[in-house]
């Protein structure tokens, strides 16, 4: 059973991360213009990076491929985002509580790719 799990966490875990990726780059000018709102510089390189990767990076994980680097990566990437675009130490009032969660849903997305690291992708890889 575990493994049957292994697989069925891996499809979940990832399914944000392909949603995001294929909205940003089916509506790439919006993407841009947040990314450009948190003044990240090569905004565009940054934005293609990103969507590459959670497409990619997401694609990989399903199919349990690479799935150690590929995790260590996505958790990397969920961390710099927490940290730039949910920075609710810098927002105040209504804003602050949606940021603080969208801060700790980013962190506790983190723990997943942190036990998929150490568990592996189980038996059933692509």
């Amino acid at each position: 059973m575990t493994d049957q799990y292994l697989l069925i966490g891996r499809i979940l875990l990832v399914l944000l991360f392909l949603q995001s990726g294929i909205t940003k780059a089916i509506r790439f000018q919006e993407g841009l213009g947040e990314v450009r709102s948190k003044k990240i510089p090569f905004a565009h390189l940054a934005l293609l990076g990103t969507i590459a990767l959670q497409i990619v990076g997401g694609g990989l994980l399903i199919a349990g491929w690479f799935t150690t680097p590929v995790a260590a990566l996505m958790a990397l990437f969920t961390l710099a985002t927490a940290v730039i675009f949910y920075d609710f130490w810098n927002v105040k009032g209504d804003q602050r509580a949606a940021a603080l969660n969208g801060f700790f849903e980013h962190i506790s997305i983190i723990g997943g790719f942190l036990i998929l690291m150490a568990a592996g992708p189980g038996r059933f890889v692509l």
